[in-house]
């Protein structure tokens, strides 16, 4: 962590940058945790890692989210992201989300009526705003990673109690 001269007290860098204001960071982990819990698992977490590399954020593709393991997620099917507009591992729905989670990370001032369209269209009107909310959620999260340059964590924060540290392969 090269951007905090003075971080606080915390087991890992997340909660010592958070943690030099403890009431916004507990207030935005709650949000966070809120946010997420909403959307499918799977397509969260294929968004949350494809923003992750958009933004470069080591620290949150280090993690996985244990409620998209559980409903299946495969670290296959997560190395096949960059690959989904073309991968069979993909149904329509989920490359109609990673294209709006990439569109909301690069310039969300770009997204249109139409865009909104074809996401509601592949997914519905409440999983759609729930998505949207918690893509902005994560974009902040992934934002200030990257800012503080945060190195990926050797232990999960007990703020995200629902995340693991990747397993990959050797």
């Amino acid at each position: 962590m090269s951007r905090v001269e003075r971080p606080a007290e915390g087991k890992t860098e997340l909660d010592q940058v958070w943690g030099l204001r403890p009431h916004f960071y507990k207030e935005f982990m709650a949000d966070h945790a809120r946010s997420i819990a909403r959307v499918d698992p799977v397509i969260l977490e294929l968004c949350r890692l494809h923003m992750a590399t958009v933004f470069t954020s080591a620290f949150s593709l280090a993690l996985r989210y244990r409620p998209a393991l559980d409903a299946g997620l495969t670290e296959e099917k997560i190395a096949a992201i960059p690959r989904a507009y073309n991968s069979p591992l993909f149904s329509p729905a989920e490359r109609q989300c990673l294209q709006f989670a990439e569109q909301f990370a690069i310039q969300a001032s770009s997204i249109d009526d139409g865009d909104v369209k074809k996401l509601e269209e592949a997914i519905g009107v409440e999983p759609m705003i729930y998505l949207i909310k918690a893509l902005s959620v994560m974009d902040q999260l992934q934002r200030s990673t990257v800012a503080f340059r945060l190195a990926p964590p050797a232990e999960v924060p007990d703020t995200l109690p629902d995340f693991e540290i990747a397993k990959l392969a050797a």
